[in-house]
């Protein structure tokens, strides 16, 4: 593996390309729905990743799986057990290798990025919140002129241009808004110069988020601050003082500039925030399907073929895998997240001063993501599996002092192991886009029959932004992605 730090920078950049792309290119390009344009992004960056940024880091990947302590090896060992049996046994087979090829690909990603994220230097973590706070700021100006064209007719949903939905604009918004802070913080001392740069777009996507009353990511940003300073104490003053405070402008903003509830109106919130929207009939249904269906659940998207035309989701990272994956591998995944947050306790305990301010901004950005997607279906859609990917890598990745340069060392033979595990995954992203390229015309060709069935126009998004598969089999029953 190359050891420079541009080449580490390099996994990160795709990323962060992937994502503007994302973000931009919707609003020029509308031969496809932008959820689905989107997730065509998503795949080209996950398939770099695991390709070209796997066979890089193979050496270091199996070595850190071979030197992880034996509760990590036993858990991991078991949820991929867990997982193999669920998409082999589930009643579609072929859609369960697709979802399993997907969550391979984000898991796989995550790790390379940790890999590479170990060697950036202090100039690479500047440059990587400067690009974000770049990213935000030219968002917040196309967004600032989109609302004002739709000022007079607005609702909430118009304050996510680019984003089928606002709330997929949220869950992008609690991983970036706290990394953009790494701009001001990666430095000998923090600059007051690069805060007031990026008070501006942090004030506006604060205040898009909370006109729009994108509460999951409200609520994960809300705790993110106090956990990171629980954790890092006086070293995460400056990252949690400037988002406060931006939060604050925007929420002042939100009071004076705001055409849905009317400036100052006594009824501001357009609903009810304190209603479950919905959620909490679908988390109830996963529970039940979670027992009716013990051990290994519906299958891989199974929330997508229970009979019922609604959301293809749960949102709940941990009640969808309960219903598709089986219980057991759920909670795999809970001992897995608790194991994780242990070893970065551990290591903010044991860090210096002054490598704690860029670790707050990776804490917060973490906790944020991880309280949003508990409320929120943000590692099914496109845009935000790709933050959590890079939110993840980062905050594991992370070493104090990191990218500083060593001695050579005499490159060792990557092991036999190393590279069949990476072909392996090669082999699961090839399968993965053409099952994926077999699955968007099957929702393409089903939508009509959906609309029909329904009496109204209305898309499910799961892997496409029509993703229910009982439409899909209405008209191609027989489809290879069906058989069983």
């Amino acid at each position: 593996m190359t050891r420079t730090p541009a080449a580490a920078f390099m996994p990160l950049a795709v990323i962060l390309f992937f994502l503007t792309a994302g973000v931009f290119l919707p609003w020029q390009l509308w031969s496809l729905p932008p959820y689905d344009l989107q997730r065509v992004f998503q795949g080209g960056a996950l398939a770099w990743l695991v390709a070209v940024g796997g066979f890089q880091a193979r050496r270091p990947l199996y070595r850190s799986l071979a030197a992880a302590a034996f509760a990590q090896r036993l858990v991991s060992a078991t949820v991929a057990l867990l997982m193999l049996l669920a998409a082999a046994l589930s009643p579609f087979p072929g859609i369960g290798l697709l979802e399993l090829g997907y969550l391979l690909a984000l898991g796989v990603s995550v790790a390379v990025l940790a890999i590479h994220a170990a060697r950036l230097t202090t100039l690479c973590w500047m440059l990587t919140g400067g690009l974000l706070a770049l990213f935000m700021l030219a968002y917040g100006v196309f967004a600032i002129d989109h609302v004002r064209v739709a000022w007079a007719v607005a609702d909430r949903h118009d304050f996510g241009p680019g984003f089928a939905n606002v709330r997929f604009f949220a869950d992008v918004a609690v991983g970036v808004m706290p990394l953009s802070l790494l701009y001001v913080v990666s430095r000998q001392a923090p600059s007051r110069v690069a805060a007031m740069l990026c008070l501006a777009p942090l004030t506006v996507w604060w205040w898009l988020l909370w006109v729009s009353e994108s509460r999951g990511a409200l609520l994960g940003l809300v705790v993110a601050g106090p956990c990171a300073l629980w954790l890092l104490g006086r070293g995460a003053r400056w990252p949690v003082g400037l988002l406060a405070i931006s939060g604050v402008m925007g929420l002042l903003g939100w009071w004076y500039l705001n055409p849905i509830g009317g400036a100052g109106a006594s009824a501001i919130f357009v609903r009810d925030i304190t209603s479950g929207s919905g959620r909490l009939a679908l988390w109830r249904d996963a529970l039940a399907y979670s027992v009716e269906h013990f051990p290994l659940g519906l299958g891989p998207m199974g929330f997508a073929a229970d009979g019922h035309l609604r959301s293809a989701h749960v949102h709940n990272l941990l009640l969808n895998t309960a219903a598709e994956w089986g219980l057991p591998l759920a909670l795999s995944w809970l001992a897995l997240m608790l194991l994780g947050c242990r070893a970065l306790i551990r290591k903010a305990r044991d860090m210096p001063e002054s490598s704690k301010p860029v670790f707050a901004c990776l804490v917060m950005a973490f906790v944020g993501m991880m309280v949003n997607v508990q409320v929120a279906g943000a590692q099914v859609v496109p845009l935000s599996a790709l933050v959590i990917v890079l939110v993840t890598g980062l905050v594991f990745g992370y070493r104090p002092g990191s990218g500083a340069s060593s001695a050579p060392r005499a490159k060792a033979p990557v092991p036999i192991g190393a590279t069949l595990a990476w072909a392996a995954s090669v082999l699961m992203i090839i399968y993965l886009l053409i099952a994926g390229l077999a699955l968007y015309r099957l929702a393409v060709d089903s939508t009509p029959e959906c609309f029909r069935e329904l009496g109204r126009a209305y898309l499910y998004p799961r892997f496409w932004s029509q993703g229910r598969l009982e439409c899909m089999q209405l008209v191609a029953p027989e489809h290879w992605l069906f058989r069983q």
